[in-house]
């Protein structure tokens, strides 16, 4: 792989991005670019100091360099990514997250509802795109169909390990965002060294650091959380914790319903100190449990 030439397409991007909000009132926004098979959408998020929705005007042309950054990111095991989320910041830095292993939804404010707006790909374009970027079968999440052309049933150990969760748990596979949540966990966790032992976890690569499998745990749950909520108004934060609080598997919180879910996670914790921190332990935690159950399915 070209680092270099990934790097520059990604400041491209982010310049071309930027670009195109001068004249607004912003201060961070986001690009959303999806392409699967032949589908290929682009659009926007932004936001100004406070937080407040801005309206954005034409969508940046970066369809072409982000087609070329896909091909020059794709990976002979893991395949090329589904989605690319770029947030550019107004002092001109900017951060880019890239999605493996869920469907694309085109909802910028949440990473698990999607719009009528726009045409999602269906199962013969995810099929299309992986005749075209094969995967191993431990990169192939579950629900991705088989390559157009291709047979067989696939990695039986790959299926064994999906949706792992523990008993208690298993009510949220069935609520809002929850499923999401697991799918980003199995990511997390089949791209980090992993071992057969409790007390360190050690990768392929003897250069690389020995952890602990608390300190996996640990840096699984931070990406997880960077993934799925994070980047994302508080309003997923709020509905993930809804959906545990319906499932039986967490108490109400107080006033919860008071707090603005337009806002972002960092807004929120600010706007509503009582509130927004207990709601984001009680989610963390939940997703700890998940953690430690596929760590402990990984390395039994």
């Amino acid at each position: 792989m070209d680092v270099t030439r990934q790097q520059q397409l990604q400041n491209d991007i982010a310049a071309r991005f930027a670009a195109s909000l001068e004249g607004l009132d912003w201060a961070e926004a986001t690009l959303f670019l999806l392409e699967v098979g032949s589908v290929a959408r682009l659009w926007v998020d932004a936001t100004d100091a406070t937080g407040s929705a801005r309206q954005v005007g034409a969508v940046p042309d970066v369809s072409a360099l982000g087609s070329q950054l896909r091909e020059a990111m794709a990976d002979p095991e893991k395949g090329a990514w589904f989605s690319l989320s770029l947030t550019v910041s107004s002092d001109g830095s900017f951060t880019a997250r890239f999605n493996y292993d869920r469907r694309v939804w085109v909802d910028p404010a949440s990473p698990f509802e999607p719009s009528d707006a726009v045409d999602l790909p269906g199962d013969d374009d995810y099929a299309a795109d992986l005749a075209r970027f094969p995967r191993a079968d431990r990169y192939r999440p579950e629900w991705l169909p088989e390559a157009t052309g291709a047979g067989g049933a696939g990695d039986p150990a790959r299926a064994s390990t999906s949706s792992v969760v523990p008993s208690a748990l298993e009510p949220l596979l069935g609520r809002w965002g929850w499923p999401g949540v697991v799918a980003s966990v199995e990511q997390q966790v089949a791209s980090s060294p992993v071992a057969s032992t409790a007390e360190a976890v050690v990768g392929d690569d003897a250069s690389a650091p020995a952890l602990t499998l608390a300190q996996l745990s640990r840096r699984v749950r931070e990406a997880v959380v960077s993934d799925v909520i994070e980047p994302h108004r508080v309003a997923t934060l709020l509905r993930l914790h809804a959906e545990a609080v319906g499932a039986g598997v967490l108490p109400v919180v107080a006033a919860v319903d008071q707090v603005d879910p337009e806002r972002s996670v960092e807004e929120a914790r600010v706007a509503s100190p009582a509130v927004v921190p207990v709601v984001e332990a009680a989610v963390s935690g939940l997703v700890d449990a998940i953690v430690a159950e596929h760590l402990q399915a990984v390395t039994a």
